[in-house]
C-alpha cells in the first residue's frame, strides 16, 4: 500500500465523484497519516504563497460583549421582526442561499444575517453564509483569507467557542463550499488555476488548524478544570 501524501489528500477532498460521507470516511480512517502531514504543513509557507502582492486588510477583533438574547433583539429591531421571529428568520436566509434562490433579499439583510449567523447560527448556516460570502465576493482569495482568520467576525471564530465543534463532516462541508467557489471563479476569470490550487490547498490546511486549535483549547480548559477541581 503506497504511503499517504498531501497531494492525496488535496484530490481526494476535491473530488467531485467522491461523496462527502466518503470523504469523512476518508479522514477518519487516515486520522493519524493526515494529522502528521498536515502539521508539517501549518508552519510551512503555503499562506504566504497564497496571499503574495496582496495587501494585508485590517480588521478590528469583534468584541462579543452581547449575549445572544441581546444580539437577537437587535436584529430583530434592525429587520422589523419579533426577537422570537429570528431563528426562523435566520433560517429561511440560509435556506434560500443553499437553493440558490437569495437575489430578491437585500445586500443589507444578507449581511446582516451573516453576521449573526457566524456568531449564534447552527454549523449547517455557517456553511451556507460561507457560500453567499464566496460567490458574491469581488475579490475571492481576499475575502477566503479574511473570514478563515481570527478576530474578523469571519467563518472561524465561530469555531472558536467550544459548542461549535468542527467535526470531520464540517471539515468536508466546509472545503467542499471552498473549492467549488474558488472552481467557480477560476470559471469568472476572476482568478487563475494555480491561484485556485494554491488556495484551495492552504484552505484544507487552514480549516485542519482551526479544527485542531479547537481540539487543543478544549483539551487545555479540561485540564485546568480537573486541576482546580
Amino acid at each position: 500500500m503506497e504511503p499517504l501524501t498531501f497531494s492525496k489528500i488535496f484530490k481526494v477532498l476535491s473530488a467531485t465523484h467522491i461523496s462527502a460521507a466518503e470523504k469523512e470516511q476518508f479522514i477518519r480512517v487516515n486520522r493519524t497519516e493526515i494529522d502528521s502531514l498536515l502539521e508539517g504543513k501549518i508552519n510551512s509557507d503555503a499562506f504566504q504563497n497564497v496571499m503574495k502582492d496582496r495587501p494585508l486588510i485590517l480588521f478590528k477583533p469583534f468584541k462579543n460583549s452581547l449575549t445572544k438574547a441581546g444580539d437577537k433583539k437587535i436584529l430583530a429591531s434592525t429587520v422589523g421582526i419579533s426577537p422570537s421571529k429570528v431563528d426562523s428568520y435566520i433560517q429561511y436566509i440560509s435556506d434560500e442561499i443553499k437553493s440558490g434562490n437569495f437575489n430578491n433579499i437585500s445586500k443589507e439583510k444578507l449581511e446582516l444575517a451573516k453576521t449573526y449567523a457566524y456568531r449564534h447560527g447552527t454549523k449547517e448556516q455557517v456553511i451556507n453564509f460561507l457560500d453567499y460570502e464566496l460567490s458574491s465576493a469581488k475579490d475571492i482569495l481576499g475575502v477566503l483569507y479574511r473570514t478563515l482568520a481570527y478576530n474578523t467576525c469571519g467563518a472561524a471564530d465561530y469555531f472558536v467557542r467550544p459548542i461549535h465543534r468542527m467535526d470531520n463532516k464540517t471539515l468536508v462541508n466546509l472545503y467542499d463550499i471552498i473549492d467549488k467557489n474558488l472552481k467557480n471563479a477560476v470559471i469568472k476569470g476572476n482568478i487563475n488555476e494555480m491561484d485556485r490550487e494554491r488556495t484551495a490547498e492552504w484552505a484544507l490546511v487552514r480549516i485542519y488548524e482551526i479544527q485542531n486549535n479547537q481540539k487543543f483549547r478544549n483539551a487545555i480548559k479540561l485540564k485546568n478544570k480537573l486541576e482546580f477541581s
